[in-house]
């Protein structure tokens, strides 16, 4: 990556259009799209994502005239044409010529065709194919004026992110043998005596497929990297090929925080980060995946602009349960994602299908046509983003950055216990969320990103003991950084072991503390008492169980209750409300143990020691751990200092802590005191001003023009509900 997207695209205003598929359609209709495009104001659209099948309707035989006279008739009309390899759906021939193509799930079936994605990412006639045809589209379309971005597959793993099939495991030893040289370093790695697991030769190692008990956690850590590995190779052969055969930028169409593939290893390879989103109208948090995405392309792209690739104008269709988007939604999420970052807004799709499998997900050309809310929201989108050529290419500028690590993620869910976890990085979207909700500009980095220039870095459940991290944060607190650290963090080395001597590993001089176990929450446990009408806990057996009516189960309870014991704490809980709401936190909770001389002698001579903020109160669950510590912080240097939070903080007290901790960074909002449900985000001298809220909300202090409507904002501004504003502020205000 390089230019900005805009630059590389050509764009004089943010890009706007959507998946475009006129082979689904007849002549009369494409000639309506063109006009209706126009006045749409559609200037960028995704041509020929699912196409292989007429692209290459028999092995090796290639029928391109169509797809070059509609890139000619798009290109006529003003349109550019984000080109797509058509590689994500193989035909029919591939799979009945070639049934070994087919991917294979954990428990030895064959998945069929019909539906999309169906093939194995290892089988060497899908990449043989799938390079051949990317080099035909190349050679034909590289240098035509029309096409302006490279469109590498689409949605990679989304239904297909592993296979098990012979070819996917003589693959994975072969990655294997690359990796670890000979089995015994696999063994020592892998821990396989455990369980009689050892092997003697990498030919005896198969995929973790269905197995009679828990598979070994390294293995299956492996497996997943290999998995990606598989993937993203695919994606990086095309772009090979692409880029001998044009000077085109190239991405693919990530899907947010998607488990399967760490996308910070695939930016490497793309020109332009892209995403699809869709964020469910029936969410009252919805708001918050829009920023979560924003941010996080934002951080795949290094700071620099992305693309939305796509959206849904409306509804989708496959939710149980699909609610459209509400009115004045469509624009005012587009103006949000622009706002975090993104100098495009695709959607999926434009012309509404009218046969398949998304017959009812919504498109910017509904089944009613202009008779409908959803075409004149279409048209007001248009209409607003080609005003907004002054954003493009203008910075999200942040204080703040949460720590986002795909690696940590897959050990945590690989690992068998303490507690089943979810796999879309639940801690790091809670503390996100928390900052957005507080007005703080976030940004969201690898693992290892230089984190210098950032006042407040919060670090997640960061599972692997990364010592480069360590440095890091180390060096970035020493410079004035507040570092939140939250559990569970460093708790597992690259390869599933276990840290030994105290979890937190290389964090620990920083910190100065120890984790020294895990004391999670199991939540209610059922009893199945057969004299019980029912099997309740507190049913009618209590009154004669003599034994177990007496045993007390603090596990048993869902939440755990801290005290602060540090005066600042204490006193951002009583200006928060009346009466002073309390510290909670959920399942997970941890036993800590200052150390007395953090790290070793010699690290340790002039740190100083970590202070308690908060304990266990014995509320909840927490009745074994009252007065032991669960929120920390040591000073570092001058003002800096690294805090380390032993639980899962609710809502409240996460807002609490990050108002102190904000404090002591000097971290504030992007706009202070706004009114419930505006958002505020800058991107350079631009302020956009967003209402996700049911009333109309009143801002002062708003001096600029409102680049959507052309008219000055002199102090005080009223957005209606679900609107925004786009301010290009006075210098003055900007350099305050």
């Amino acid at each position: 990556m390089g230019h900005e997207p805009h630059e590389l695209l050509r764009l004089t205003s943010p890009a706007y259009g959507g998946d475009y598929n006129p082979e689904q359609w007849d002549e009369a209709a494409f000639a309506e799209d063109l006009e209706l495009m126009a006045e749409a104001g559609v200037n960028l659209v995704s041509l020929g994502i699912f196409s292989w099948a007429r692209l290459e309707p028999r092995e090796g035989t290639y029928e391109l005239d169509w797809l070059v006279e509609i890139v000619d008739r798009l290109h006529d009309a003003g349109i550019a044409v984000d080109l797509a390899t058509a590689t994500a759906s193989p035909p029919a021939w591939m799979a009945t010529d070639h049934p070994e193509s087919l991917p294979m799930n954990a428990d030895g079936v064959r998945l069929g065709f019909g539906s999309r994605q169906q093939y194995c990412p290892s089988s060497a006639v899908y990449r043989e194919r799938s390079a051949a045809l990317a080099r035909e589209l190349a050679e034909r379309l590289g240098s035509h004026p029309g096409v302006v971005m490279w469109h590498i597959g689409n949605e990679y793993g989304c239904h297909t992110a592993e296979c098990f099939c012979p070819a996917c495991a003589q693959a994975f030893r072969d990655w294997l043998a690359d990796r670890y040289g000979d089995v015994a370093r696999l063994n020592a790695t892998w821990g396989t005596d455990f369980w009689s697991q050892r092997y003697t030769s990498l030919e005896q190692v198969s995929p973790p497929a269905a197995m009679p008990t828990f598979h070994n956690p390294a293995q299956l850590l492996d497996w997943r990297r290999f998995s990606d590995h598989q993937l993203r190779s695919l994606m990086e052969a095309e772009a090979r090929i692409l880029r001998e055969h044009s000077n085109l930028p190239v991405t693919t169409n990530f899907m947010g925080d998607f488990p399967a593939t760490d996308y910070w290893r695939w930016a490497e390879s793309l020109d332009i980060i892209s995403d699809d989103s869709y964020p469910d109208p029936a969410d009252p948090a919805a708001a918050h995946e829009v920023a979560w995405a924003g941010d996080l392309m934002r951080g795949l792209a290094e700071g620099r602009p992305w693309i939305l690739m796509e959206q849904a104008p409306s509804a989708v269709q496959w939710r149980g349960r699909n609610s459209p988007k509400r009115p004045g939604q469509l624009l005012l999420w587009s103006l949000a994602r622009v706002a975090h970052g993104a100098d495009g807004i695709l959607q999926f799709q434009w012309r509404q299908s009218r046969r398949g499998a998304e017959t009812f997900h919504s498109g910017m050309v509904p089944h009613a046509g202009r008779a409908s809310r959803t075409w004149d929201e279409v048209v007001a989108t248009g209409r607003a983003l080609k005003r907004l050529g002054a954003v493009l290419g203008e910075p999200v500028l942040a204080e703040a950055a949460v720590v986002l690590d795909w690696d940590s993620q897959w050990a945590m869910s690989s690992t068998i216990g303490p507690v089943e976890l979810g796999e879309r990085f639940e801690a790091a979207r809670a503390w996100h969320r928390s900052l957005w909700e507080a007005g703080i500009a976030t940004d969201i980095v690898p693992v290892r990103a230089d984190l210098a220039g950032y006042r407040l870095i919060v670090v997640p459940a960061v599972f692997i003991d990364y010592p480069e991290l360590a440095r890091h944060l180390e060096q970035a607190a020493a410079a004035g950084a507040q570092v939140v650290v939250v559990g569970p963090t460093g708790v597992v080395d690259a390869s599933a072991g276990a840290v030994l001597g105290g979890y937190l590993g290389s964090l620990r001089p920083l910190l100065g503390v120890r984790v020294s176990d895990h004391a999670a929450l199991s939540g209610p446990v059922d009893q199945d008492d057969a004299g019980d009408l029912g099997g309740s806990r507190d049913s009618r057996g209590a009154l004669v169980n003599r034994l177990s009516r007496a045993v007390g189960t603090p596990a048993a309870e869902a939440w755990t209750g801290l005290e602060a014991v540090g005066e600042p704490l204490r006193r951002v809980l009583d200006q928060m409300g009346s009466p002073t709401p309390d510290l909670r936190a959920g399942g997970w909770v941890e036993e800590v143990s200052l150390d007395e001389a953090p790290g070793d002698a010699g690290a340790g001579q002039g740190r100083a020691q970590a202070d308690v903020v908060a304990v266990f109160d014995g509320r909840g669950g927490g009745v074994d751990l009252a007065g032991r510590s669960a929120i920390t912080r040591r000073p570092v240097g001058g003002a800096g200092a690294a805090w380390y939070v032993a639980a899962d903080l609710d809502t409240v007290s996460r807002a609490a802590l990050l108002t102190l901790v904000c404090a002591h960074a000097r971290v504030q909002p992007v706009v202070a005191d706004l009114p419930d449900g505006v958002e505020a985000q800058r991107r350079g001298e631009v302020l956009f001003l967003l209402n996700h809220g049911d009333r109309a909300a009143e801002v002062a202090g708003v001096v600029g023009t409102d680049l959507l409507t052309g008219e000055a904002c002199t102090g005080h501004v009223v957005l209606a509900p679900r609107s925004a504003l786009v301010v290009r502020e006075n210098t003055q205000r900007a350099l305050a």
